[in-house]
């Protein structure tokens, strides 16, 4: 299908986030840009015709140019979104050696890819094509007094409006730019360069692009400012909304992602001149039809329905993620991307099927990137392990294993899993196929790989898994234990959690005091039954009927008997000591759900102290004192929480102050 001209897209959704009404005090940053030159009136401008190219200013030639490759490189990027990524790269090209933005589009696209495929090859050649563009966007920057250049980054974000209001479009333009590239460039040479050298430099240019874009955010705010003052800002301060989008894209991210981070990375943070709002970030997203739109879309819709799945945030409003999402797929209806997200909301409404055909789609419809397909057959994979189809589980992760870089060691493990439960369930517990298991749980160690020098922590986790599956030759609910890992819990219909939760009391009955791990696995079954439990009072909540409310009573009750157990068994365990922290983090869940806010942020605070500290300390294994698995990921989701359990404090006293 031919990609729609901007002018000619659907009516854009109206943001309304976190359910705040905005106040019209001064124009949006979406109608200042508007007050700028549209899209419509750049490709009007870019068919000027050469012969009044003569009567133009030098300044008017460059600005003319650049808007040229703005709508080239906005045609590109329509057709990767639509999963047309050779035609997008066939215009690009020819141009990225002389165009700041073709040379950044090629880039962004180059980026995505070896964010996928993790070959050195692909990492070298975007690394290439970012200095390219850095260097080009240097050629339009204003040009600073020899090494004051250096100095002037760093204090541009405290004074430098007047700075940026003497520059001129294009060199607004370039400053922009140069601060995009910069960043995806010192993303990748952290991923890419794992010395501490390279870390700390990477940093520094993380810091650097991270002052240019609150720099560029200061003169939108001024132009608002004046607006607001009645004065015609519609000539002379030159706006577009391809510039104004590429501030709200980079200033959104920076205070969306920071104000996620746990205490010790803020505190850091804000030693080293970061600040950040998290409210702020969501409006900036707010963007209008310029060239960096979609991409502000993606993170809104990210935020909203993905985000929100793995951890509790404040201000979630999936409505709005929905609308997004569905005014996007309109204009791209065959997104990779958007129909990825598409699958993911279905997945959180609990309609598996459905899901299921949205990435089948994407698989069918995406040729160019075997990379982009490889998200899809995660996802399916995730869905099989959900539906207890082993088979078909095995055959998603079989095709991961071969094609994707990923994460070679978690698709070994979850291969094995995938296998473990069929010969379980096939009663085959001797037969070659548990030989099969052995041999793919054998090689999980072997395949873990490193990040900015630093182990995945989802690898670590199942490499102890298998580990443990070595020592006892068996695993206890292994499924259910790593859909947990991946917060898959909530896309579960109610049938399938009533089903699991039949299996947790049949794992319970198996259990035989006289093992070795008893404790471990004694542990882990209440646990997960927990969680399962959890989510069926969750699904309970729209059954208002008597019988509704005595069954949300008993399985409440159930949910409290089984954190019990894990606690008073904690000190026994050996090999899973995550599970004991992980159980103050469900307790934390349950209290949140029946309002008891200050009992949960007791239980939030017992899992942040002992991580803050470093001190565990709980089981009886040779690691209990050592950080257990996942802690990172537990503190992250602890850190969120207590901000929603204090967004919540704080709407209870204004409620009762009424």
């Amino acid at each position: 299908m031919p990609i729609l001209a901007m002018d000619s897209k659907p009516a854009k959704p109206e943001h309304n986030l976190g359910g705040n009404k905005k106040t019209h005090v001064k124009p949006s940053l979406r109608s200042i840009a508007r007050i700028g030159s549209s899209f419509t009136n750049l490709v009007n401008l870019a068919e000027t015709e050469k012969s009044s190219l003569e009567s133009l200013k030098e300044e008017d030639v460059k600005k003319k140019e650049m808007f040229d490759s703005i709508v080239q490189v906005r045609r590109a990027f329509d057709l990767f979104l639509d999963s047309r990524i050779s035609e997008a790269e066939t215009i690009l090209t020819p141009h990225c050696e002389t165009s700041m933005y073709h040379s950044l589009g090629y880039g962004f696209i180059l980026f995505l890819k070896c964010m996928m495929t993790f070959e050195k090859d692909d990492i070298n050649t975007t690394l290439q094509v970012l200095k390219k563009t850095i260097n080009l966007a240097s050629r339009e920057r204003k040009k600073d007094a020899g090494w004051l250049d250096n100095i002037t980054t760093w204090v541009k974000a405290n004074g430098g409006l007047e700075y940026t209001k003497s520059l001129t479009c294009t060199q607004r333009h370039a400053e922009l730019v140069y601060a995009e590239a910069y960043l995806l460039k010192a993303l990748l040479g952290i991923v890419y360069d794992e010395s501490m050298v390279s870390f700390l430099r990477e940093g520094l240019n993380i810091r650097s692009s991270y002052n240019t874009y609150c720099t560029l955010e200061k003169y939108v705010l001024f132009v608002q400012q004046e607006a607001a003052k009645g004065k015609d800002v519609s000539a002379g301060y030159e706006l577009d909304d391809h510039f104004t989008s590429g501030v709200a894209l980079g200033v959104g991210c920076f205070n969306l992602i920071l104000s996620m981070m746990p205490p010790s990375v803020v505190k850091l943070a804000e030693f080293v001149g970061f600040s950040f709002n998290r409210a702020h970030g969501m409006a900036m997203l707010d963007s209008d039809e310029g060239l960096r739109r979609q991409l502000c879309d993606m993170v809104i819709i990210l935020y909203h329905i993905v985000l929100s799945r793995m951890m509790p945030l404040e201000n979630v409003d999936v409505n709005l993620a929905e609308r997004v999402l569905a005014y996007n797929l309109e204009i791209y209806p065959n997104a990779v991307f958007f129909l990825y997200f598409n699958g993911r909301l279905l997945m959180s409404k609990q309609r598996l099927e459905d899901a299921k055909v949205q990435y089948h789609k994407a698989i069918d419809i995406q040729k160019d990137w075997r990379q982009l397909q490889h998200m899809c057959y995660w996802e399916l994979g995730v869905i099989a392990f959900i539906q207890q189809d082993w088979s078909v589980a095995h055959k998603m992760f079989d095709i991961l294993s071969k094609e994707s870089n990923w994460s070679k060691a978690a698709y070994s493990y979850l291969k094995a899993v995938a296998f473990y439960m069929l010969t379980e369930e096939e009663n085959k517990k001797d037969s070659k196929g548990l030989g099969d298991v052995k041999k793919l749980m054998k090689k999980v160690d072997g395949e873990r790989k490193k990040i900015a020098g630093k182990s995945i922590p989802m690898e670590k986790f199942v490499s102890r898994k298998s580990r443990k599956f070595g020592l006892q030759n068996k695993l206890v609910l292994p499924d259910l234990e790593i859909l947990h890992a991946f917060s898959a819990f909530d896309f579960m219909p109610i049938e399938l959690l009533k089903i699991d939760l039949k299996r947790t009391q049949d794992a319970l009955d198996k259990l035989e005091t006289s093992e070795q791990y008893y404790h471990d696995d004694l542990c882990l079954v209440y646990y997960l039954r927990a969680v399962i439990l959890r989510n069926i009072d969750q699904r309970l909540e729209s059954d208002v009927s008597n019988e509704g409310e005595n069954e949300r009573v008993r399985v409440r009750a159930d949910h409290a008997r089984s954190i019990k157990t894990v606690f008073e068994n904690a000190e026994k365990v050996k090999l899973d000591h995550y599970v004991y922290y992980f159980a103050h983090y469900e307790k934390a869940q349950m209290l949140m759900e029946e309002n008891s806010l200050k009992e949960a942020e007791a239980e939030i605070q017992v899992v942040l102290k002992a991580n803050d500290k470093g001190q565990y300390g709980v089981g009886s294994g040779q690691h209990a004192k050592s950080k257990y698995s996942l802690a990172n990921a537990l503190g992250f989701k602890c850190h969120n929480c207590l901000s929603k359990i204090q967004a919540l404090a704080s709407e209870q006293e204004k409620g009762q102050g009424k």
